[in-house]
């Protein structure tokens, strides 16, 4: 029986471990992705990828997509998958589409009736809250976006990987470390001289 367990667990690790594709990286903003076959709801997917793992120097997050070009690689990465989640969601304004994730985390990118605010790239009639759709998902084999409910069944996520920016303690540090390295220096000059 425990033999049965282990072959258990060790099939189900792998076959989620198998789920997530090769990081490809996009030149146009030399962030890198990765795709996740998963019905995940949501708000699952945006926990999962904050959770992925992780790779030096770089923030993992819930897609957030920022430009037409960004949007083609996006899409031609899910494989055609139907259904994929990205981090946009009007659910705390409705009608204000912002990202809940990554470096654009609270940025709007579209206000529904507005002005232009940043890229979107909504089928025909989209987004419509039919049924509270608040969250944002794309239609990676029609290449549109789509507005759903989040435990709508999905295809999967995208993974993005950006450069992690260093809080201003870090420079701190650098700064001072510099600083102590100079003076052990200069000390050591004067000794020798």
């Amino acid at each position: 029986m425990k033999t049965l367990l282990k072959i258990a667990a060790i099939t189900t690790a792998l076959a989620a471990a198998s789920q997530a594709q090769a990081v490809s990286t996009y030149a146009g903003n030399g962030h890198k992705y990765a795709f996740v076959a998963a019905n995940l709801s949501w708000q699952d997917a945006l926990a999962a990828a904050a959770a992925a793992t992780p790779i030096a120097g770089y923030n993992a997050y819930l897609v957030t997509i920022t430009s037409a070009g960004e949007d083609s690689f996006v899409k031609a990465l899910t494989g055609g998958a139907l259904y994929v989640w990205a981090a946009g969601t009007d659910a705390p304004a409705e009608g204000t589409w912002t990202w809940a994730a990554g470096p654009e985390a609270g940025q709007t990118f579209y206000v529904l009736g507005g002005p232009v605010v940043g890229y979107s790239h909504w089928d025909a009639g989209e987004p419509n809250n039919a049924s509270t759709e608040n969250y944002l998902h794309l239609k990676a084999n029609a290449g549109d976006w789509n507005d759903i409910f989040s435990t709508f069944p999905s295809g999967g996520y995208v993974v993005e990987y950006s450069l992690a920016v260093p809080e201003p303690a870090d420079w701190a540090l650098f700064v001072a470390g510099f600083g102590l390295i100079g003076a052990a220096l200069r000390r050591n000059s004067r000794a020798i001289a």
